[in-house]
């Protein structure tokens, strides 16, 4: 009797260790795995690896750099909006690098306050979510979301 009982011990023991699994799982930082189902699709993507390539951030932040100083000789639609402020300040709240991998895609997603003070001193502040799209080291899209703040 405790043969057989040895015998089915192994047996499980050796099935459970090489069965696989067709859920896809993630291995967490405590060396867990778990199992998403997400309840959407993304219609873009998301596969996705963060962070991406830093440089790419670092870029996109001295465009800003380059707006909120003033340095924005070569671009006519920012030169004017900038002409019309007295001040211009943005409060970066967090920005982040991703690479679309089954796009193979460069991403520098940003999260900012921007605060505007008009010649007449009225002040203007705004949420903003801006994409920027990097291909071959350079900026070749962009788009922003704005919002006013709850008051």
């Amino acid at each position: 009797m405790k043969k057989i009982f040895w015998v089915i011990i192994i047996i499980c023991l050796f099935v459970s260790c090489n069965s696989k699994s067709d859920s896809k799982a993630t291995e967490n930082k405590d060396g867990s795995d778990q199992t998403y189902s997400y309840p959407y699709k993304a219609t873009y993507s998301s596969d996705v690896t963060v962070p991406g390539n830093p440089k790419y951030a670092e870029e996109v932040l001295t465009v800003w750099k380059n707006f909120e100083s003033v340095h924005i000789d070569s671009i006519d639609i920012a030169k004017k909006d900038i002409e019309s402020l007295d001040s211009l300040r943005f409060d970066i709240s967090m920005w982040q690098s991703v690479h679309v991998n089954d796009k193979n895609e460069d991403w520098v997603f940003i999260w900012s306050a921007e605060r505007r003070y008009s010649k007449n001193k009225t002040a203007d502040t705004s949420l903003i979510h801006e994409q920027w799209k990097i291909k071959n080291n350079k900026i070749i899209y962009f788009n922003q979301y704005k919002a006013l703040p709850a008051k």
